[in-house]
């Protein structure tokens, strides 16, 4: 049973344009389902265009058994999980160390619930991801269960990770979880730089909702030109080497209250990394 039939939605498959919303009676209770689309979608989650033109690039990969221009779409969204090669982009050993990751868990519950049949398909799926880490491209990364030392790595015929890995931009957190090298806004998604007339209207929609590009720039505009009756009347009475420390310590403060703007707005972030079981469940 998919996860929809769980939550009580049957029929036809999702249209890849599309997406389902929980409704309540007013008892903060979900009770009922609604395929919502467009503009209606994008209220909900700025990114439905990016989820839009996943699904598409997925259904037309499966249809021409051609999957470049899906995993170009992608090493945008996910730039640390591919490398070019040869002119087209292809998931890095970074990409298939995350996913033999959650197949090691997924192993390993099976073989706690003894489950013989669950613990052959996993089994049988960690050996196939282990064959795609080995031909992939790319830094081979730290992973738990695989090669975290010499014995496991040896056991499951993959390379130790080098000092190479661990002293690089990928030996991080956000590299592992997001595919990204460093945080950001929704609104700064590849989508939206390569189509501005689609980026405003979202942030239009959206606005008072979810924080825009509008507000953040206009809270950095205002905490640049904010200056304290004090600090401006103690610089006229000191020396000239004072008042560049005093000034030093203005933009200090200035920088301060930008990085922590900064940092509240990134709590309120949007972030998506691919789901195989999604992809299975939607198209087999």
């Amino acid at each position: 049973m998919s996860y929809l039939q769980t939550q009580g939605i049957t029929g036809n498959r999702i249209p890849s344009n599309g997406m389902y919303v929980g409704t309540n009676n007013g008892n903060g209770k979900e009770n009922s389902w609604k395929l919502v689309f467009g503009d209606e979608a994008r209220k909900i989650n700025p990114l439905h265009d990016v989820n839009v033109g996943r699904n598409n690039l997925i259904t037309s990969a499966i249809q021409n058994d051609d999957w470049s221009a899906y995993n170009e779409f992608e090493a945008k969204q996910h730039p640390a999980w591919y490398e070019k090669v040869d002119g087209t982009y292809q998931p890095n050993k970074v990409y298939y160390g995350n996913l033999i990751e959650s197949k090691i868990r997924a192993l390993k519950e099976a073989q706690a619930e003894n489950d013989q049949e669950k613990i052959e398909i996993w089994s049988k799926s960690l050996e196939e991801a282990i064959e795609d880490f080995n031909n992939a491209p790319g830094i081979v990364p730290y992973v738990v269960g695989l090669n975290h030392n010499e014995q496991t790595a040896a056991a499951n015929g993959v390379p130790e990770p080098g000092d190479d890995y661990f002293d690089s931009k990928w030996n991080s957190n956000i590299v592992a979880s997001q595919g990204k090298f460093e945080q950001n806004m929704w609104y700064d998604n590849a989508i939206f730089a390569e189509d501005k007339e689609l980026k405003q209207h979202v942030e239009t929609l959206v606005a008072g909702t979810f924080p825009t590009s509008k507000e953040f720039n206009d809270q950095v505009q205002v905490a640049n030109e904010v200056k304290t009756p004090k600090a401006v009347e103690v610089a006229e009475k000191v020396e000239p080497e004072q008042v560049t420390l005093a000034e030093q310590e203005e933009t200090k403060a200035t920088e301060d209250d930008i990085s922590l703007q900064s940092i509240f707005l990134h709590n309120l972030k949007f972030a998506f990394k691919p789901n195989l079981n999604v992809v299975e469940e939607l198209y087999k």
